[in-house]
Formats: C-alpha cells, sequence, structure tokens
C-alpha cells in the first residue's frame, strides 16, 4: 500500500470520499459509496470536487498545477480532471506488490497491459524488467503516463505507447501472431475510444478474452480486475479458465479494498490474478 503521508483514505460515507494525495485533501462526490454512512462534522478538506450542478472543482487549480505523489520508485504526477479523478487508482497497489513479489521470475517477458490508464502498473511492470506495451484509447492519459514514466526516472526503452481501443488493438496483434506472457486488464464498464469506437463491457469482455488467449500461448502471470457490479472475481476466473488451461483451482480472486484510518473497509473492485508459479 502507500505510505500514509502520499496516500490515505481518511473517510468516507453518504456519497462522498475524503483522502489525502501527498499535499492534498480532497472531498470527492463518488457513487461508489452512496451505500456507507459517516459523521462528517469534523471533515477538513482543500480541493473539493461536485458533480452537481455540473462537475466541478472548488477550489480549482489552474490546468498546469500538479503535484505528486510516490509508491516505491513509481512517481504519480497528479492534477484535477473534469472527471473528478486525479491520476491514481490507490487499490491496485495491492496488485503492484504482488508483481514485484515475482520480480526475478518475470524479469525479460512480454506483458500487454490494457486500459492502462496513468501507467501504474506499466512502471511495475517495467522496473521488474518486462518489455510492456501499454494500451489506452485516450490520447492525454497516455501521455500522462509517459510522464510518471519520466518524473519515476524509469527507463522507457521497454515499454510501447499503444493509443487504441483495446478490442481493435487486440485484433490486430492476433493478425500478426504476436505473443506476450503477461496480460493485465482494468476494463471500465463503458468507454470510448478512437474512431468513434465504444467499449461496453458486457458485450465486449469475452471477445477481449477470446483474443487474449489467441496472444498468449505461453501465459505466465495475468492480471484482470474490474468495477462493474454485474461482475464478480469468481466472473473474472470463469472466464480465464475457459479461454487457458488453468487449473479452475489455480489463481486467487479478491475484492480491491481500501481502508481508512479508523479501518472502514471500501470496496473498490473485483480481481482474479493467476501465476504459473
Amino acid at each position: 500500500m502507500f505510505q500514509p503521508d502520499q496516500y490515505e483514505l481518511i473517510d468516507f460515507g453518504d456519497g462522498e470520499k475524503l483522502e489525502r494525495f501527498g499535499e492534498h485533501v480532497a472531498r470527492r462526490q463518488s457513487p461508489s459509496v452512496e451505500n456507507y454512512s459517516t459523521d462528517k462534522r469534523r471533515w477538513e478538506w482543500d480541493l473539493q470536487f461536485l458533480r452537481q450542478p455540473k462537475p466541478n472543482w472548488t477550489p480549482g487549480l489552474t490546468s498546469t498545477d500538479s503535484w505528486s505523489i510516490q509508491h516505491g520508485k513509481k512517481r504519480f504526477l497528479l492534477k484535477q480532471s473534469p472527471s473528478g479523478q486525479v491520476g491514481v487508482f490507490p487499490e491496485q497497489s495491492d496488485n503492484w506488490n504482488w508483481i514485484d513479489d515475482h520480480r526475478q521470475r518475470i524479469a525479460g517477458m512480454k506483458a500487454i497491459n490494457l486500459f492502462a490508464y496513468t501507467g501504474g502498473t506499466t512502471m511495475q511492470l517495467a522496473d521488474c524488467g518486462v518489455d510492456v506495451t501499454h494500451v489506452d484509447a485516450a490520447k492525454p492519459v497516455v501521455g500522462w503516463a509517459r510522464q510518471n514514466v519520466e518524473a519515476s526516472d524509469l527507463a522507457a526503452k521497454n515499454i510501447r505507447w499503444i493509443v487504441d481501443d483495446a478490442v481493435t488493438y487486440l485484433r490486430r496483434e492476433a493478425k500478426r501472431k504476436n505473443q506476450y506472457q503477461i496480460v493485465v486488464a482494468d476494463p471500465p464498464s463503458f468507454g470510448r475510444g478512437p474512431k468513434s469506437s465504444v467499449w461496453k463491457i458486457q458485450r465486449d469482455l469475452a471477445e477481449m478474452f477470446e483474443l487474449l488467449r489467441a496472444i498468449t500461448d505461453d501465459l505466465q502471470m495475468l492480471i484482470v480486475s474490474c468495477h462493474t457490479p454485474q461482475l464478480t472475481a469468481r466472473d473474472l476466473r470463469q472466464l480465464t479458465v475457459n479461454n487457458f488451461s488453468i487449473d479452475r483451482r489455480s489463481g486467487e480472486t479478491l475484492g480491491l479494498k481500501l481502508r481508512s484510518r479508523k479501518q472502514k473497509s471500501l470496496d473498490s473492485g473485483e480481481c482474479f490474478r493467476w501465476s504459473a508459479q
């Protein structure tokens, strides 16, 4: 996990989260915490994101203002995005630690990271000596990830940057018969990509797995997570078992969680991860 001075979930409930991101404490409206309750009378913050009447940060930093937090060697440059995000999903840090535990075994392998956002997992894999293909449909976000790599002083020579729709890119890789040993994917419920492409997880996830099977004759590691209420970690395991030659009892299903300073647990997604050793 992050050190508390880098990231901390302070409290959450009644549709809002209070979080420390380095030097700033942010209060953000979030649908994921609508079913929790808390006492907000003592909350203190210096940045706030509201979704109503329209998405807005108050006070708003200028577009050039940014700050950063650190996780191991990884540095994340943060800023206020119009969606309310700041550039990091802290719940993924457990997966970064898990990748690091396999550092020696995976060095020299090839990985594809789909829906790769600002590059937390890409940076972790690259630091372990893995050649990473980083795929995201949003060009500004890929640029953001590249800046994070530079800020982290990581060698970018073993990272390929791809701006494309995940399924479209996988189709091309399958035709080219390119192969990977490591698969990482964190698909959203819904997303828009280049050339009016649209991702819908309940429509497109099965095809994504079929295409991943075509480019992984020697699968060594897989991490798939999602934040869609209709999909569970067991569903992700079953899709993996259906498409890859692995024992259905192997791997690990887990809920991605964050804990507040009062040890309240916040569900933050579902995940299945598997390693050959």
